[in-house]
Formats: structure tokens, C-alpha cells, sequence
């Protein structure tokens, strides 16, 4: 072993062996434990030697307390790009996955909801779902329905079916047929933009003189200004499973502990930290340090974007510990995203 970028095939069997035992068991892997896995391929004396390169080389590390040793961020991120094997899921498992992304759901949310669950239960880990802002969605229909005046009742619906309530208050007294009248107008001239973008029309129009008098656009204008979100709003992450993270002995650390939910609980910065994760193609791997929060120094996500409705910025994954079963939660992120790309644009 010469380098970080170069092993021999003995090293990285060792290095592959020790994660493999570590992810089991939680504890510290000592030579002993590393020779009945490679069933005495190698003496406990000559694995002791590649156990202490591997250190050296930073993909191990030695608690002090212990005769063992365990990967580190470094010794993953090998693993991960190098070592690991492809595990996809038994044709039983994702038809199971399938099936409980769609019961009791009528409405894609129902779907979004359901697959953070999975995601939590089979992971045993944390699930997440990420909704784009809904500044950003694509805009298919709105009707608006007359309440006690001042109110209005707005119920706008994304491209991927996404149904989205907002009640309102217009200072001008408005008939059920006038606010009809409003939503056909919104629904013949802007259907398939981004609701900023309609924002945008609308006041691009208002601001030429021939539109100057024209009731339909100013009342048009008047409900997109009070009903639909500026850019940066409306962004949203569904959670489930932060309490498995409890049961993790690696997370016994209160500081840590306290932190980590701290993250969870404060969404906005959370939604910021999950998009930093998801740009590029396919599934991607954050493994502690290389993750943009210092809070989440301690946990791998495994995330990737989502098909929904053909927008943009949605996406699911895993957080968890590091010491995760890397092929399985890969296979698993990967068949729950295009499942729901699938039940999405069954109901929607």
C-alpha cells in the first residue's frame, strides 16, 4: 500500500471485512474477527500489519480504549466507491414497498407521506421526503371560492397534483361568479407556469398602459399578490424515524444528540442543507464530515432526486449513522424514488 488511491487486494479485503463486521456489530473489529471472516485466508499477525496501514492511510481509526479497530468517514468513502457491492432489493421486498406506497393513498401527498415512512421502517434509520418550494411548482388550476367577505378561499393544484389551500383577505367585495370569472382568466392564460413566474406575468402586465384599466387583470393580480408564495417560501421536508436514531449506540454523545435534533426541528435550514445534498445525477452519499452541516458530521445521507409531475427540486433519501448497510439503503433509496415517480403520476 503505497497511497490513499492505491490498495492491494489483500487491504482492501481486510478494509472491506472490517467495515462489513463493524456495521454488524457496532463495536471495534480486532484481527481475530477479520481472520474467521476471511476463513484464515491470512494469519492474525499479517492482518494486524494491513490493520495498522489502514490506520496509517487514515480509513481506519483505534479507540483508545479498545484492542479494535473501526472505518473511519475516509475508510467508507473507499468502501463506498471501490469495495462495495451491488445488493438490489428481492422482487418480493419491492413489490411489498410498492404496495405500501399506495395503500390509503388518493392524493400524490398521501404517496410523499407514505414514502418517508417506508424509508424510516426499512431503513431503521431517518426517511425523508423533500418538496421543492412551492413558489417553484407548476401551476395547473386554482378556483377560488367565496367566504365571509373578506376572506377568499384559494385552492391551487401543481402538475404533480399537489393540492395547496390558502385562505386570503381582498378589500374589495367580490361575487362567487366574479371570482369564477378571475379563475378562468388564471386558468386559460397561465396554466403550466411556476407560480413565481405568474407573479412575475402579472406584474409585467399590470405595468402597461393599455392593462391600466382592466378589472380582471387588476383582481387577477390582486389574488396572485396575497395567494401565491415569493420565491424562497414554501419549501418543505417530510420526516420520520428521528427516534431510531436513538437507538444507535454511536449516537450516546448528548452534545451530538442535541445538535442533530436541532437540525431536524429547524426545517428551513434543514430543506437548505437536503438541496445542497441532492444536485447532481442519480444516488448520492454524504458520509459524515463530507456532510455540509457541522451537526451532521455524525451521519451518512443517501439521497437522491425525485421524478414527480416532471418539477424539479423534490427528492428522498436516509439519514443515519455511518455505520449503515451502505448496498442495502442504496438499493432501497433508489427503487422508493422511482416507485413514487410511478404512484405519483398514477393519481395525480
Amino acid at each position: 500500500m503505497t497511497n490513499m488511491n492505491t490498495l492491494d487486494d489483500r487491504s482492501k479485503g481486510v478494509l472491506k471485512s472490517v467495515i462489513q463486521i463493524h456495521v454488524a456489530t457496532g463495536e471495534p473489529v480486532g484481527s481475530e474477527s477479520v481472520c474467521r471472516r476471511l476463513e484464515r485466508a491470512m494469519s492474525p499477525a499479517t492482518i494486524r500489519a494491513i490493520m495498522a496501514d489502514l490506520e496509517r492511510l487514515r480509513y481506519l481509526e483505534h479507540p483508545h480504549t479498545s484492542a479494535g479497530r473501526r472505518p473511519t468517514d475516509e475508510g467508507y468513502r473507499f468502501y463506498v466507491n471501490s469495495l462495495m457491492s451491488e445488493q438490489p432489493l428481492t422482487a418480493e421486498d419491492a413489490a411489498a414497498i410498492d404496495a405500501r406506497l399506495r395503500a390509503g393513498a388518493n392524493s400524490p401527498a398521501q404517496v410523499i407521506e407514505n414514502a418517508s415512512y417506508i424509508l424510516s421502517q426499512l431503513s431503521r434509520s431517518v426517511g425523508f421526503v423533500l418538496a421543492p418550494e412551492l413558489a417553484r411548482m407548476s401551476f395547473m388550476h386554482v378556483d377560488l371560492v367565496r367566504l365571509p367577505h373578506p376572506r377568499i378561499l384559494v385552492v391551487m393544484v401543481s402538475q404533480a397534483g399537489i393540492v395547496v389551500h390558502r385562505v386570503i383577505e381582498m378589500d374589495e367585495p367580490l361575487t362567487q361568479d366574479e371570482l369564477r370569472t378571475c379563475s378562468n382568466y388564471l386558468n386559460a392564460h397561465f396554466s403550466g407556469l411556476s407560480l413565481v413566474g405568474i407573479r412575475r406575468r402579472l406584474l409585467e402586465l399590470m405595468q402597461e398602459d393599455k392593462a391600466a384599466y382592466d378589472q380582471l387583470l387588476k383582481r387577477a393580480f390582486a389574488v396572485a399578490e396575497r395567494a401565491f408564495p415569493a420565491a424562497g417560501e414554501g419549501a418543505n421536508v417530510y420526516l420520520d424515524g428521528t427516534a431510531n436514531i436513538l437507538d444507535q449506540p454511536e449516537f450516546d454523545d448528548v452534545e451530538k444528540m442535541r445538535g442533530l435534533f436541532q437540525t431536524f426541528e429547524e426545517k428551513g435550514r434543514l430543506v437548505k442543507i437536503l438541496n445542497e445534498c441532492m444536485g447532481g445525477e442519480g444516488i448520492r452519499i454524504f458520509i459524515g464530515h463530507e456532510n455540509p452541516d457541522p451537526n451532521l458530521h455524525g451521519v451518512t445521507v443517501v439521497a437522491t432526486g425525485l421524478p414527480v409531475g416532471g418539477e424539479s427540486g423534490w427528492g428522498l433519501g436516509v439519514m443515519g449513522s455511518t455505520r449503515m448497510e451502505y448496498p442495502r439503503i442504496v438499493s432501497l433509496v433508489d427503487h422508493v424514488a422511482r416507485s413514487v415517480g410511478r404512484a405519483v403520476e398514477e393519481i395525480a
